[in-house]
């Protein structure tokens, strides 16, 4: 087990990538704290993970709100006495994202909140928990499109990645 005892927390762990990336962290004897703003997602994936074994908390997070990241990242260094991984996953490409001429401001600012916002908020208290911990791994997940733009027009999402791509650069 190549992460014995090491502490992983993850944003949007309660579905999807998430999920899968907290059982796969688990497996390789990671403990694992599930954040989602869903917290009965979150508490299936803990379930998940407990049932082969894991180790794992789940905590109720809105990635876009200041209070609630740092809280629940003082909450997992309170309950495992340390951060050794930092993944942040948490994302939303709702089907109000479209071209910039019809999406509205509202639904823009709602991606951009949770896809880039809720990556800054979590290094920015993560992070300084990393060092205390003496050092460890930010995974920012970004897209494809954010390159090389999407087939679909979807403004914010891939301005966001795009955005996730330049703030994991200057970190």
């Amino acid at each position: 087990m190549r992460l014995q005892n090491k502490v992983v927390f993850i944003t949007g762990a309660g579905s999807g990538m998430g999920r899968v990336s907290a059982l796969l962290f688990a497996k390789e004897g990671a403990k694992i704290v599930a954040a989602d703003l869903n917290l009965a997602a979150a508490q299936e994936t803990v379930r998940q993970v407990q049932a082969q074994g894991g180790t794992a908390l789940a905590v109720p997070m809105d990635v876009t709100s200041e209070p609630a990241v740092r809280s629940s990242i003082t909450t997992a260094v309170k309950t495992y006495g340390k951060l050794d991984v930092l993944y942040n996953n948490a994302g939303i490409f709702p089907d109000d994202d479209n071209s910039v001429v019809n999406t509205d401001l509202d639904a823009y600012t709602r991606v951009m909140d949770v896809n880039l916002k809720g990556v800054y908020l979590c290094c920015k208290y993560g992070i300084p928990k990393l060092i205390r911990s003496g050092g460890g791994s930010v995974i920012n997940i970004a897209s494809f499109v954010a390159l090389v733009g999407c087939t679909v027009p979807q403004v914010g999402y891939t301005a966001s990645k795009g955005g996730v791509i330049a703030l994991t650069k200057s970190l």
